[in-house]
């Protein structure tokens, strides 16, 4: 340095002299004091309407860029929907001030929401937090007035099949499972099985039913098919029809089916005429037209001895299979029961069954995902909302068949995946009582056979509940299922004299039958229904 020439010497300090100034002006654009925080003041402190809407909400900050966020509900749930801007702020401006805009939506609950809203600054170690409230949806009150005196229907009972091909019967301990009326039982209380074509099968049935029997549970028998020998295509498969020569054959038959279950101490409480007429199945089946139903039913089934008689059992319930029959008297005279399936259609009413005195059986149906034709829909890792959500259809389709004056429901098979209890398939424990049991136990273990629908008048019909009521040994019990997203509290019931004990019990996504003690006010009852439910309430 000291050899350089003196000119190059002051080049060299002032170089030196402008990068140490440059350094200088670039560490000023650090942040020296960097601040983030909401203005109290805009800050709402009234709660916010259930309606929905936008508020507007200021953030001031210093020296510093910041996000913003919906924070977790620490009550009720999220009902922040969208805030703009999500970021904002400069690293170079001194108490800058942003309108932050906050969409909510509606609140459709009784409990109030309460959500965090949080600000983080993206250079420093600054945030800050509030909680925006939302008020509850005002509770009103759904009176249900209950009227033991207003009567419809005497229930008969909800059940379910037994296995239909091969031998593997419900075991000992699940029948207990299945017909028990312990709290740990689903209480059906009727048994549906194959009246065989083939007599070799009998024998191995007789221990189904006469379990069923000790549970003081209906058996109802149903025929597949005729003998092969009787029939026009000469097979128990593929369809074909009874020949008419042969109609006082198959009733002795079904006679011959009675006595000897009978004789083995086996009580079958009620016989079918045939499983599905309307439908060419390809594994076991028989075709009948109305026609013929009729003429079987008019002239042949008043031979039927030992059990009642029920018909017609078609695949949608399809009323023109009895219609004759009820219009004509000895027909009519000769058939107890009309029963149906539900596939594809059939839920409805059937004024004319009830005006001629009939008692009107759904004695078929199941839901299953269409697993049966896409095993894919249903696999061991099924998520259980969406087993729920298919088993409040078979919930809605018990209470729509209480309110059409039908008095019994029968779904398939009691063990299966898709069912009541386990069969080990598809993620399921054998024998171990599934979500469709409990949902099916909200009916079968509470409304007894022998009970009676009442009147259940629901003032306030935009809540979307449906109710039944019934009447039995000194007791009144509330069906109510919810369909709809949307909890309904303060559910009033106001019954016609002084209740002493009230319990409920709800299944749902989330929960199997749980009880909860109610507190009875005079001849008032309250009770709260959540969401996507059927509770039941057992008053005293």
């Amino acid at each position: 340095m000291n050899n350089l020439p003196k000119y190059m010497k002051w080049c060299f300090w002032g170089i030196l002299f402008l990068f140490v100034a440059c350094s200088k002006n670039s560490g000023d654009i650090v942040p020296k004091n960097a601040s983030l925080s909401f203005i109290e003041s805009t800050v709402p402190l009234e709660e916010l309407s259930t309606d929905g809407g936008t508020i507007s909400i200021e953030v001031e900050s210093s020296y510093t860029t910041w996000n913003i966020k919906a924070g977790d509900a620490k009550e009720g749930q999220k009902f922040i929907t969208q805030i703009t801007p999500a970021n904002a702020g400069s690293a170079y401006e001194e108490n800058t001030q942003t309108s932050v805009s906050i969409i909510y939506g509606s609140n459709l609950t009784s409990t109030q929401n309460r959500q965090q809203v949080i600000i983080s600054s993206v250079t420093d170690n600054l945030s800050d937090t509030i909680v925006i409230i939302q008020a509850a949806k005002p509770v009103v009150k759904q009176n249900v007035t209950i009227d033991p005196s207003i009567t419809y229907q005497t229930v008969s009972g909800f059940g379910g099949a037994n296995a239909i091909w091969g031998t593997d019967y419900l075991s000992s301990s699940e029948m207990d499972l299945a017909f028990g009326t312990g709290d740990n039982d689903l209480g059906l209380s009727i048994l549906r099985v194959r009246l065989s074509s083939d007599k070799n099968d009998w024998a191995g049935l007789v221990n189904s039913i006469k379990g069923a029997n000790a549970h003081h549970v209906k058996v109802l028998a149903t025929p597949w098919s005729p003998p092969a020998v009787w029939k026009s295509n000469n097979s128990v498969d593929g369809g074909g029809s009874l020949l008419e020569t042969h109609y006082a054959d198959f009733v002795n038959y079904i006679n011959e089916f009675i006595q000897y279950m009978s004789s083995q101490g086996a009580t079958v409480d009620v016989v079918s005429i045939q499983n599905e007429p309307d439908w060419k199945a390809p594994y076991e089946g028989c075709e009948y037209t109305t026609s013929e139903m009729f003429n079987f039913v008019k002239n042949y089934a008043g031979g039927i001895k030992g059990a009642k008689v029920l018909a017609a059992e078609s695949l949608n319930f399809n009323q023109a299979y009895t219609d004759d029959i009820l219009n004509d008297p000895v027909a009519a005279d000769n058939l107890d029961i009309i029963g149906g399936h539900l596939y594809g259609a059939g839920l409805e009413p059937y004024p004319l069954a009830v005006q001629k005195g009939k008692e009107i059986w759904m004695t078929e149906h199941l839901l299953n995902l269409d697993s049966g034709n896409n095993p894919d829909n249903w696999t061991g890792n099924t998520g259980v909302k969406t087993i729920w959500d298919e088993s409040m259809k078979m919930v809605r389709e018990i209470q729509t068949a209480m309110m059409d004056n039908w008095n019994a429901y029968i779904w398939w098979y009691i063990r299966r995946y898709y069912s009541f209890l386990g069969d080990g398939e598809r993620g399921t424990t054998r024998g171990q009582i599934l979500k469709r049991g409990y949902a099916m136990s909200q009916f079968a273990k509470f409304v007894r056979p022998g009970y009676v629908r009442i009147q259940a008048r629901l003032e306030n019909t935009s809540s979307g509940l449906i109710i039944t009521a019934y009447k039995g040994d000194n007791k009144i019990v509330v069906a109510i299922v919810n369909p709809t997203n949307v909890d309904v509290p303060g559910v009033n019931l106001i019954n016609s004299t002084v209740v002493s004990s009230a319990v409920a019990y709800t299944t749902s996504e989330f929960v199997n039958r749980k009880m909860e003690n109610l507190t009875p006010d005079n001849t008032n009852v309250t009770v709260d229904i959540t969401a996507n439910s059927v509770t039941t309430i057992v008053i005293e």
